[in-house]
């Protein structure tokens, strides 16, 4: 074929911020939705791309991409790098996993005028726009008066490292996996999450937890609690599919929690992705997010927030191994079918510009 005639491949900046909760931190938001995808297509030759500081972008690194994507992104800097993309008729995306514009209370985002417009601005101004779910594509569209915001679901990268069946294990004394980051996303719920999680521990000494992510105030409240940390995406996955967990705990507020409900709606269920992927059962609270994605003792368990409820979620996940495995068997074939990046990078290849788009995936 003559060169001239070979698609050109897309080269695409991911300008980087600092992190929303840890001003010190790099944002791993963008590092969990974007990585994996970007990574995968990269491989497979359906683009570049690399990612630089927002505090670092010139005119002359833009000159080196075709597309500059930004997730998330509320700063002034941020909007002048957008405008200064297109006015150098570079393809700008926005993308949102999260609605900025209706944040909790316990949020550490001050949402001040200027936060305000830049990301109003930055959802009317981009080329494209793109969100995690259905509810937060209806918003953007309302911001945009446009019915072109795109969904491009959370996902994991199948080829990133081996997640074989062959090599899923239950290591004994049984152990849990609870991670989360920005802080326990539960209020009305909340006291009676920790009590009904420290009694199940109280009642069976053998089992123990390992929590990832941010710490929270409960958290050296519960016994035989162990804080691993936080670690990169693919390390920490590696990590976590080694470990043996009989099961994961999944907390999330849901009706009981009106004021946030909308918020925590617009979550992504990465967390049934990534779990689902590794072989781990686990209980997911009944909210919208989870009983939308997750199929009641089938690929998880689902519970309401009442402490009934988790109490028998707890126990039956504990001392019932087969339904345990079923739930590893139907969940692990259900993420690689919807939430595998090599499905979500076709649609990911729609929110760039038409004449950089190749026209078939490789491999």
């Amino acid at each position: 074929m003559p060169a001239s005639h070979i698609p050109k491949i897309p080269r695409l900046l991911v300008v980087q911020r600092r992190s929303m909760t840890d001003g010190r931190m790099s944002s791993r938001t963008i590092g969990a939705r974007f990585a994996p995808l970007l990574s995968y297509m990269q491989r497979h030759q359906l683009i570049e791309w690399e990612q630089i500081s927002e505090a670092e972008v010139g005119v002359s690194h833009l000159h080196r991409f075709d597309v500059v994507l930004f997730n998330k992104h509320v700063s002034n800097l941020s909007l002048k790098i957008m405008r200064m993309a297109n006015e150098l008729g570079l393809h700008t995306i926005y993308d949102l996993d999260d609605w900025l514009l209706d944040l909790p209370s316990w949020s550490v985002l001050e949402m001040n005028e200027d936060v305000l417009y830049n990301v109003l601005a930055m959802i009317r101004e981009a080329s494209a726009a793109t969100a995690s779910n259905q509810l937060l594509q209806d918003r953007m569209r309302k911001v945009r008066r446009s019915d072109d915001v795109l969904i491009i679901p959370n996902g994991f990268d199948q080829q990133a490292f081996d997640l074989s069946p062959e090599l899923w294990k239950e290591t004994q004394p049984p152990k849990i996996i609870f991670s989360n980051l920005d802080g326990v996303k539960l209020v009305n719920f909340r006291k009676d999450f920790f009590a009904t999680l420290h009694g199940f521990l109280t009642r069976n000494e053998n089992v123990s937890i390992d929590f990832w992510g941010d710490p929270f105030p409960e958290l050296h409240s519960i016994p035989r609690v162990t804080h691993r940390g936080s670690r990169g995406n693919i390390e920490y996955k590696k990590a976590i599919r080694d470990e043996g967990y009989s099961f994961a705990i999944v907390p999330l507020g849901a009706e009981e929690d009106p004021e946030t409900l909308f918020f925590n709606s617009c979550k992504s269920p990465i967390k049934y992705a990534d779990y689902g992927s590794l072989g781990i059962p686990s209980i997911y609270s009944d909210c919208p997010t989870y009983r939308e994605n997750v199929k009641h003792r089938v690929t998880g368990y689902i519970a309401a927030n009442t402490a009934q409820s988790w109490a028998q979620a707890l126990e039956e996940m504990l001392v019932d191994a087969k339904l345990r495995q079923s739930i590893r068997e139907h969940a692990y074939a259900d993420v690689f079918d919807r939430f595998s990046v090599r499905r979500i990078s076709a649609m990911f290849l729609k929110a760039l510009p038409d004449p950089l788009s190749p026209k078939s995936l490789h491999g």
